[in-house]
């Protein structure tokens, strides 16, 4: 009887340490998880906040364009041009839409072989 006491006051204490450790590590996670809200939250904002509002609007524009085209229409009209390894892809970062258009116009209309040009004439 007294060993049987014995055990269950070690498993009694096991348990007690083991949810002590448990709620810990919920309170734990539960701190992470509002600090990463609060981040997201904050970055959020910020990217708001910095990006211009004539980018957000072409960008929302551009997007409900394109879905409102038929699936037809939903396709690129040259798509194997996209992966030939022959022609020069640009990425061109800005927030001068008018200096990107500006740029890519003088690249298409003076390149050696203009794809483009070619497309669209």
């Amino acid at each position: 009887m007294e060993q049987s006491l014995t055990k269950g006051r070690k498993i009694q204490n096991n348990c007690t340490t083991a949810v002590k450790k448990l709620r810990t590590m919920i309170h734990l996670s539960e701190d992470k998880l509002r600090a990463h809200k609060k981040k997201n939250l904050f970055l959020t904002q910020l990217t708001a906040k910095t990006l211009p509002k004539g980018l957000q609007s072409l960008s929302l524009r551009l997007t409900s364009e394109y879905y409102n085209l038929n699936s037809s229409q939903q396709e690129f009209p040259n798509q194997e041009n996209l992966e030939d390894p022959g022609l020069y892809h640009y990425a061109i970062f800005s927030d001068n839409i008018l200096a990107t258009a500006v740029v890519v116009n003088s690249t298409a209309s003076h390149a050696k072989v203009s794809y483009f040009l070619r497309e669209i004439s």
